[in-house]
């Protein structure tokens, strides 16, 4: 029975064939292995399937993955390359009544996104580079003034970010010696009994106080309680609406975490009640679109990943709508600061960043004048 989730692909992929393949001066067998090319980059959507929760993607071995993902974001890039290519045509003959240079214009669409789809696509699959961002925090005790928390979320670890991507990245995030990780969300897509190998890694995180996470929506589409589960193992605790009190000297710092809305059981007033005094309070919610609500309970400083920074020009402001305006970086919501990582990988549903590099965030706490 046919898909009609396979119909909008199906258009697109025409749609390209018509406006850039076919004016190109190529050879007629040249322009059909093309077209082929393109077919095959749906190969993505096949492997991607609805569930009740939402999608999950089949696996392909690691390098024949790498090829398809080229392919499909080529069809994405240039999707967005030609709408404005054929406007200015549009406008060209029906505006200006001038001729539109089609085959030069074809031309510059294929070229350009064929150099943005490599580089957005080595940019999506390479190990992220270290970012240190300073933050005030009022009330931090002196204690805690230059306390490092490495932050890591976002990993969707899959065939594409497989074990020896997260063993780089366990390296990379140790040599920083920081005094506390943080996880907030999205370790993961697939079961545990597939991916559980490629997670392992996380076992030899190391810090002074520890490492803790939270569920991100992703971990929902799998095996959720089996994550719960094995996350722990992995040397991860998880901070399922409560909090922690890291106390040095006089001074403390609580560190809560709430789980991902998609189990509808995000409870922020939980996390965080009966915090003692006037400590600070860094909160883990994986979405950033809660820091309104979560910034009406006392938290000075709010985590979280999910918008992958955007990704790419055009996609950042569709993710902005969704996000209620919080994409990538930092905001003040109310009298709370909210960071928002660009995340440290990528999902492999789209796995290209242009102009959008994933990171390793260091968040180095200073105290508030």
């Amino acid at each position: 029975m046919f898909n009609p989730f396979l119909l909008l692909p199906l258009m697109v992929c025409a749609y390209e064939v018509l406006s850039m393949i076919l004016p190109l001066r190529m050879s007629l067998p040249a322009k059909i292995l093309a077209s082929l090319i393109l077919i095959a980059g749906l190969t993505r959507i096949f492997l991607l399937h609805r569930t009740p929760s939402g999608f999950e993607m089949y696996e392909l071995p690691h390098a024949l993955m790498v090829v398809v993902t080229v392919i499909f974001n080529f069809i994405i890039v240039t999707l967005f390359l030609l709408l404005m290519k054929d406007f200015c045509q549009l406008f060209c003959r029906l505006i200006l009544r001038k001729p539109f240079p089609n085959y030069h214009a074809s031309l510059f669409v294929f070229s350009i996104a064929l150099c943005a789809t490599l580089y957005g696509t080595y940019e999506g699959l390479r190990l992220p580079d270290v970012k240190t961002h300073e933050v005030a925090i009022k009330n931090l005790g002196r204690e805690f003034d230059g306390f490092k928390i490495a932050m890591i979320v976002d990993i969707h670890a899959d065939s594409l970010t497989d074990r020896e991507f997260v063993e780089s990245l366990v390296e990379r995030t140790n040599a920083l010696e920081p005094d506390l990780i943080l996880m907030p969300g999205d370790f993961v897509d697939g079961t545990v009994a597939a991916r559980s190998s490629d997670l392992r890694p996380l076992k030899d995180l190391h810090s002074k106080y520890g490492v803790y996470g939270t569920t991100g929506n992703h971990e929902y589409y799998y095996d959720f309680y089996g994550w719960q589960k094995e996350l722990p193992r992995l040397g991860i605790t998880m901070l399922n609406n409560e909090h922690i009190i890291i106390t040095s000297g006089d001074s403390q710092l609580i560190i809560a975490g709430v789980p991902d809305q998609t189990g509808n059981d995000h409870d922020t007033a939980l996390a965080v009640k009966d915090i003692p005094g006037n400590s600070p309070v860094i909160l883990m919610d994986h979405r950033p679109s809660e820091a309104p609500e979560n910034s009406q309970h006392k938290i000075d400083l709010q985590l979280s990943g999910h918008t992958h920074g955007g990704q790419m020009p055009i996609l950042y402001w569709i993710v902005r709508k969704f996000n209620r305006g919080f994409v990538r970086g930092w905001y003040d919501v109310n009298d709370m600061k909210l960071f928002v990582s660009p995340g440290t990988s990528q999902w492999n549903g789209f796995a290209l960043r242009l102009f959008d590099p994933a990171e390793i965030s260091l968040l180095v706490l200073k105290a508030k004048p």
